[in-house]
């Protein structure tokens, strides 16, 4: 698999388009294009390690091809989701959410699940 096929699997599976996808990682769309049609053939280590820690998929199997694809830190397709949404918030609707989190957390201290 080239690494226009793995970055296009990232894309595809986690539902993200090329201009998304370069906005989060703080690069161009049209590198994210030139990579995702194979007319570069390689990224930086820096960049691999970004997109293993916003994504999900290991820094060596963006790189190489080779290894476990996803990284068992618990970053699931839903927990991506979520932060992709985040990143694009508002500070008055982070503000919100973080309020709704903790009072899930609040929630969960006063029943804990059995």
């Amino acid at each position: 698999m080239t690494m226009g096929a793995r970055i296009q699997t990232i894309l595809k599976e986690r539902g993200v388009k090329q201009v998304d996808f370069a906005k989060t990682l703080g690069i161009s769309a049209n590198y994210v294009n030139l990579i995702a049609n194979d007319k570069k053939k390689s990224i930086s280590d820096t960049l691999a390690k970004l997109i293993e820690e916003t994504y999900g998929y290991s820094a060596r199997w963006v790189l190489e091809g080779t290894g476990e694809k996803l990284v068992s830190d618990g970053l699931t397709a839903s927990k991506a989701r979520i932060l992709k949404k985040i990143q694009k918030m508002s500070d008055s609707e982070i503000r919100a959410t973080l309020a709704f989190v903790e009072t899930l957390e609040s929630i969960n201290q006063q029943f804990p699940k059995e």
